[in-house]
């Protein structure tokens, strides 16, 4: 009788310490019963990353569920009823800026980044570096954004240009290949290129000279025929219909680092990225609209795992220490970019840029905006 009052308070302390012993264990995953769904609306650029079957699972590992609607930035910018989503994710922080204010919201999460640049072919590049508008400085090629806009406005077709008839023997014009600059954050990054570079390489920031440099980028829209709304679109089909019918093509760089990661041989030895002097960054930003959003967002930023996984679909880290691990490898086509590039502009803000976007669209309606 003894024996039992006392194992029985000792059972009873044994008990609570295993209770407590288990509440301190983190949880190292959970059953899809048990998952916080997330809601996400982001742009085509990041379906493959965030679709990723790791990064799926360590999400699940962290509790969550992650479903993924896409579409253009710049629809995600200018939707007026976000509601049913947790997160959205466009391409740029002045988009991110744009949801925030509309809104009402005041957090956001900036886990990666990519140069903007234009996927080619060895033999294009070939031709581009004897008109001048291409440069190598050891692996990587530039892409001169001045001397390209001269050949357009001098209405240069390929056939013109010195070797063309060995290399590129079309009479259709020099242009770049986009996404449509309405629907389209890439587009817009290029239209403010376009702009910097023809208002004496200074950002647009007066509606006057918006509404000049719109109705001198709108003919680089508009004579390129159908545009696709998101970029995946037009760099399927450099992957799959090649040269012939896109030997230029704006893209975000990881894109192209992604499927070189890969290993999947859909990159070819023959195409290359060219780097436009200047370019521009697309800062991938999450406008967290629940707290459920802004864990996921949180977690996109900061875990390691999921930055690992970034790198892998072709991403640059926001955090320094995370971009270290590209230092040190420079050629495009063996997997990374530049350590660094130099001559990077800003986009103009979102108010300047819609202001010329919204004058190429009168020009698409055939106003004489």
């Amino acid at each position: 009788m003894r024996l039992t009052r006392v194992l029985g308070p000792a059972l009873a302390l044994l008990l609570i310490a295993g209770v407590a012993a288990l509440a301190v264990v983190p949880r190292l995953g959970a059953g899809d019963d048990e998952l916080v769904t997330v809601r996400a609306l982001v742009g085509s650029e990041k379906r493959s990353f965030l679709t990723d079957p790791d990064v799926t699972r360590a999400l699940a590992d962290a509790g969550y569920r992650l479903t993924v609607d896409i579409a253009g930035s710049r629809d995600i910018a200018t939707r007026p009823d976000l509601s049913g989503y947790d997160l959205v994710f466009p391409a740029n922080t002045p988009q991110a800026d744009r949801i925030r204010r509309d809104h009402n919201l005041t957090r956001s999460h900036l886990p990666f980044y990519s140069p903007m640049a234009i996927a080619t072919f060895g033999p294009i590049a070939e031709l581009l570096t004897r008109a001048g508008v291409v440069r190598a400085e050891g692996d990587v090629r530039f892409f001169d954004m001045r001397a390209y806009l001269g050949l357009v406005a001098e209405g240069r077709r390929w056939s013109q240009l010195p070797g063309a008839d060995t290399a590129y023997a079309t009479d259709r014009s020099v242009l770049i290949g986009s996404t449509d600059v309405r629907t389209s954050n890439s587009a817009a990054l290029y239209l403010a290129l376009v702009s910097y570079v023809a208002n004496d390489d200074q950002v647009v920031t007066d509606p006057a000279k918006a509404d000049e440099m719109a109705a001198l980028a709108a003919d680089l829209f508009l004579r390129q025929g159908y545009l696709n709304s998101t970029t995946a679109e037009p760099f399927d089909e450099y992957l799959s219909i090649g040269m012939s019918k896109a030997p230029l093509v704006m893209i975000y760089e990881a894109q192209f680092l992604e499927r070189v990661r890969a290993n999947d041989g859909s990159i070819t030895n023959e195409m290359l990225l060219l780097y436009p002097t200047p370019t521009i960054y697309a800062r991938h930003t999450v406008v967290p609209l629940t707290d459920a959003g802004d864990a996921v967002g949180q977690l996109l930023t900061t875990d390691p795992g999921l930055v690992r996984l970034a790198v892998r679909h072709g991403f640059r880290p926001s955090d320094p220490a995370a971009a270290g691990q590209e230092r040190g490898q420079s050629a495009a086509n063996t997997g990374s970019g530049p350590p660094e590039l130099i001559d990077v502009v800003e986009p103009p803000s979102q108010e300047i840029s819609e202001r010329m976007i919204g004058r190429i669209e009168e020009r698409y309606r055939g106003g004489t905006g």
